[in-house]
């Protein structure tokens, strides 16, 4: 069983490097993983390991999650941005000044925004859970024609791990399948135009979708302070995404089931995703200064299948964790500025980032600014 193990890891390798095709599956963003700069593979276990790296369940400490919520907001913070967007949560503007509004978030940053939501148990070799996202974001040089592409899915895992010693050197390593209902907004999208002014129905928006199986591997080293990361996800076969509207997805999840797509619809190909990482934690003074440093490489196939630029793929990251409940951290993310602050409230956990990411092949091309906040109960 373990030589099976990494035959998969060497397998998913090739069937990440010859990917030519498709898309990727919806990320969350956590925002502890956004407050440093974007890395998420030498996180360690937890729920986490639900969509980072499902060696985590191989850890000997259990956790479980009774409700992990998130939500994030493609915007700069400026004092400007946060007028305009309380005015809008808050409907004192007129529809011409929300309207206003957005196209000057949508032409300084894009705009929009995402939330997840999921539970599930971790640890001593079992990995069992739910989580849904949504992301949604829209950008131009107007709002005038400007389309929002949306991606949302829903994700169950049933994943196993186990410690595995090579060498002398003892290794966690898991996997996990993951079946999932995806839904994206089709063609270029929706107009935000019309969203914003409620011209139609959001219902009679198109939309493709379907359900798919993939799975996710991972592997992770312990050595003293010390760690090694290595994930593989969204090793997938194609599947089909059938053409429908938002109403009739929703239709369908209210009548009790979802209806799989006809033999007309569109076969698509998830492109598997690698990512490498490692990080140091020296003891300071534990429990009351724990400094942590991380680095990571996400998707280096993408190197040679996008032609991006290798900055592009690098993650740093630094986080001081106080008294064992407050943590500090800050980040960069493929060249980006990222910050971010933790309250660990013994059962509950929360946490806050500011962050920029890069969108295009090189640093500077195209960066998108946002926040993100997060809240769970763990026991």
């Amino acid at each position: 069983m373990k030589h099976g193990v990494v035959l998969l890891l060497l397998c998913a390798c090739i069937a990440g490097r010859s990917a030519a095709q498709g898309f990727s599956y919806v990320a969350p963003k956590d925002a502890r993983a956004m407050g440093l700069g974007g890395i998420f593979t030498s996180l360690g276990g937890g729920f986490s390991s639900f969509y980072g790296n499902p060696a985590g369940f191989a850890r000997a400490r259990s956790e479980l999650t009774v409700l992990d919520l998130g939500t994030w907001a493609y915007f700069k913070p400026s004092s400007a941005n946060l007028d305009k967007m309380s005015g809008i949560v808050q409907g004192t503007n007129t529809q011409s000044e929300t309207v206003s509004s957005v196209n000057d978030m949508v032409i300084e940053n894009g705009f929009g925004g995402g939330a997840m939501g999921g539970l599930g148990y971790v640890g001593k070799g079992i990995g069992l859970g739910f989580f849904a996202v949504t992301d949604n974001y829209a950008a131009g040089d107007t709002i005038m024609g400007v389309r929002l592409k949306s991606s949302s899915s829903a994700n169950a895992i049933i994943g196993l791990g186990t410690p595995m010693r090579i060498g002398g050197l003892e290794f966690n390593v898991g996997g996990a399948a993951r079946p999932f209902y995806r839904v994206d907004s089709a063609g270029q999208g929706w107009s935000l135009l019309n969203l914003i002014t409620g011209a139609g129905s959001i219902g009679d928006n198109p939309v493709t979708a379907g359900f798919g199986l993939a799975m996710d591997l991972g592997a992770s080293l312990d050595l003293d302070s010390f760690s090694f990361g290595l994930s593989i996800r969204d090793i997938s076969p194609s599947f089909l995404m059938d053409s429908t509207t938002l109403s009739g997805v929703g239709g369908s999840i209210s009548g009790g089931g979802l209806s799989l797509p006809e033999s007309a619809a569109t076969r698509v190909q998830p492109l598997p995703n690698i990512a490498l990482g490692a990080s140091w934690k020296p003891q300071v003074l534990r429990h009351f200064v724990d400094p942590a440093l991380y680095i990571e490489i996400q998707d280096p196939v993408g190197i040679y299948r996008r032609q991006e630029s290798a900055w592009s793929l690098l993650h740093l990251g630094a986080e001081l964790r106080l008294l064992n409940f407050i943590t500090a951290r800050a980040g960069i993310n493929k060249g980006w500025l990222s910050a971010g602050l933790g309250l660990d409230l013994y059962f509950a956990t929360l946490d806050a980032a500011v962050f920029t990411e890069e969108l295009g092949l090189h640093p500077g091309d195209r960066p998108r600014t946002g926040v993100a906040l997060q809240a769970a109960i763990r026991f």
